[in-house]
């Protein structure tokens, strides 16, 4: 006979449809603010308490699988793009499936007493302050290992970037910033911002409906919002001026009235 605290059950829980949302975003680069995520995994978390249930057959064991994966994955995207819903529950259930895996291999080596695992749902005994503590050392970990890997990207370097649509190139002196996090909000590319100048060279940008998969996107910066015009060059090349070397990248293209260059986010340098 287990006891079971609700607070821990809840908490817990919300942890982990947190990590299979984000997973499940990452995964079919889908958007997801980070106060939808919080909701979903709330409203996820609820269902944890289905641990409490009696044994059920195996039909309707199945039918509370699927209900307590459809809660989370319906607040987090809603159920009106039926394709997207479907693709994103689909992930999920994949994702859940694999942690069940990991789960059952843990309760099987360790303690009983310790993890409970039932279901979808996961119980550990485990007390709500080293839970707060884990977490706190785990972001920190996190943001250090996130400022590291930033810091050997070389940011500091020269750089140009060099974009091909059809026969036309375009060039622009780059700029590694963090502070450029937009990302395509449907296919997950990273967006690289380029003064509207920079690309008079492309002829499409007179009418830029014309241009390659071009589309609006939605950003924010700490001084105005707007809509960015992006479009998808056939090729994107990062050059490290001070090395020589060079890196096609998988990314957009936005362009605002008047820059010197062209921002990216570090990230996109990974070995160059």
């Amino acid at each position: 006979m287990h006891t079971i605290y609700l607070d821990v059950l809840l908490i817990l829980n919300l942890y982990v449809n947190w990590l299979l949302l984000r997973g499940t975003a990452k995964l079919t680069h889908s958007r997801l603010s980070g106060g939808r995520c919080l909701l979903a995994a709330f409203a996820g978390s609820l269902t944890a308490l289905t641990i409490l249930l009696p044994a059920l057959p195996g039909i309707f064991t199945l039918l509370v699988k699927l209900l307590t994966a459809m809660i989370p994955v319906g607040s987090a995207w809603g159920m009106r793009r039926q394709r997207i819903f479907w693709r994103n529950l689909t992930v999920f259930l994949c994702l859940s499936f694999a942690f069940a895996g990991v789960m059952v291999a843990l309760c099987t080596l360790s303690d009983t007493n310790l993890l409970i695992w039932s279901g979808s749902c996961i119980y550990l005994h485990f007390s709500l302050t080293a839970l707060i503590l884990c977490t706190a050392i785990s972001y920190f970990l996190l943001r250090l290992v996130g400022y590291l890997r930033l810091r050997a990207h070389h940011t500091h370097d020269s750089y140009e970037i060099i974009i091909r649509v059809g026969a036309h190139i375009a060039m622009q002196t780059g700029l590694a910033d963090t502070g450029n996090s937009l990302a395509d909000c449907f296919t997950g590319k990273p967006v690289i911002i380029f003064g509207r100048n920079a690309l008079r060279t492309i002829p499409e940008l007179s009418q830029p409906e014309q241009l390659p998969h071009f589309r609006r996107l939605p950003y924010s910066t700490i001084a105005a919002d707007g809509m960015l015009p992006v479009f998808c060059p056939d090729e994107v090349i990062i050059r490290n001026l001070s090395s020589g070397r060079s890196r096609t990248v998988d990314a957009l293209v936005g362009y605002v009235p008047h820059q010197t260059a062209a921002v990216f986010n570090p990230n996109l340098l990974h070995v160059l």
